[in-house]
């Protein structure tokens, strides 16, 4: 049994995450790809404002194009570097950075490089590193701001970024090619679709976060989902272009007190779907390359409730 405390709450909770699955997710079928014992995954950041669930919502995992490699930031000696492991291999993670405080990552198409942001106090930088060999890393972004969530475009020419100047969030991107910086529009965590559109979250008048899509070369933009008492973090494309993939929050009945879970919606914004009802923290989730499965972290299957990725299958 593990006790989760909500920051601001009167009252705690007991909530057994140690269960793999709940009833109400029949027919799914769950996979750990993680054990905490051997790699121990950087803690979200979820705290409670005593109205609603807040939580950081940068990627803390990727899956390589291929599908054949995960990275991750684990946490070693109290210090958060890159680590990188095969699929097929159940021990024997490769640390890919050695200098700590890494938030989030991105693997570039090819799978040769991954780009990830640095908390430097009190900014954070975007640097890449390769993701084979060698520690040498490169900085990208500089200044008095904070970079980070990074996602390269399909074609891995640019890397989309979200940066943040007091209580502004901005979308920009970094070619690769020629160092060019380019800023977009409002919004934080980036997710090209392809050569001319991204998804974003964007935060409205009731400080929920809405999944927008922009197309950067039209200049136009639609809202896809918005709630007045929901947030909707981490959108990305499956790989078919029919649903949209995002973590929300989720209020429980009985006064089980509220979480995240893992949730699908149509392009156009219709047929949302829950996919995950453990009462555990369910998020950050992730499509495979071959759009069949979903990847994401939770705390399910562990009784003190640590963090571990996790597989599904996807047959909407």
């Amino acid at each position: 049994m593990a006790t989760v405390i909500l920051a601001g709450c009167e009252t705690m909770a007991t909530i057994d995450t140690s269960q793999t699955f709940v009833p109400e997710e029949g027919g799914i079928t769950f996979e750990k790809i993680t054990n905490e014992e051997n790699e121990q995954l950087i803690v979200p950041n979820i705290t409670y404002d005593g109205q609603r669930l807040r939580w950081w919502a940068n990627p803390y995992f990727v899956i390589s194009k291929d599908g054949s490699r995960y990275a991750y930031v684990g946490s070693h000696n109290q210090r958060s570097n890159i680590f990188v492991k095969s699929m097929s291999a159940r021990t024997g993670s490769q640390q890919r950075t050695f200098s700590g405080n890494a938030q989030d990552l991105a693997f570039s198409p090819d799978g040769q490089t991954l780009c990830f942001s640095q908390y430097n106090a009190p900014y954070s930088t975007l640097y890449m590193t390769s993701a084979v060999q060698g520690s040498v890393m490169q900085q990208v972004t500089s200044g008095s701001v904070r970079d980070y969530a990074p996602n390269y475009s399909p074609d891995g020419k640019l890397i989309f970024f979200s940066r943040a100047e007091g209580d502004h969030y901005s979308i920009w991107s970094y070619n690769v090619d020629n160092g060019i910086f380019s800023n977009y529009c409002y919004g934080l965590s980036p997710c090209p679709i392809n050569g001319e559109e991204f998804l974003c979250s964007r935060m409205n008048s009731h400080n929920n976060y809405e999944i927008w899509r922009v197309n950067y070369v039209k200049g136009s933009e639609s809202i896809i989902l918005s709630q007045e008492n929901r947030s909707f973090t981490t959108a990305s494309m499956s790989p078919d272009g029919k649903w949209i993939l995002f973590a929300a929050n989720t209020t429980r009945k009985s006064g089980v007190p509220e979480n995240i879970d893992i949730y699908v919606v149509r392009t156009d914004g219709s047929q949302l779907t829950q996919l995950t009802y453990h009462h555990g923290h369910d998020l950050s989730p992730v499509w495979a390359p071959d759009g069949k499965s979903i990847y994401f972290l939770s705390q399910r299957g562990s009784e003190k409730g640590l963090y571990n990725i996790w597989k599904m299958n996807f047959n909407l």
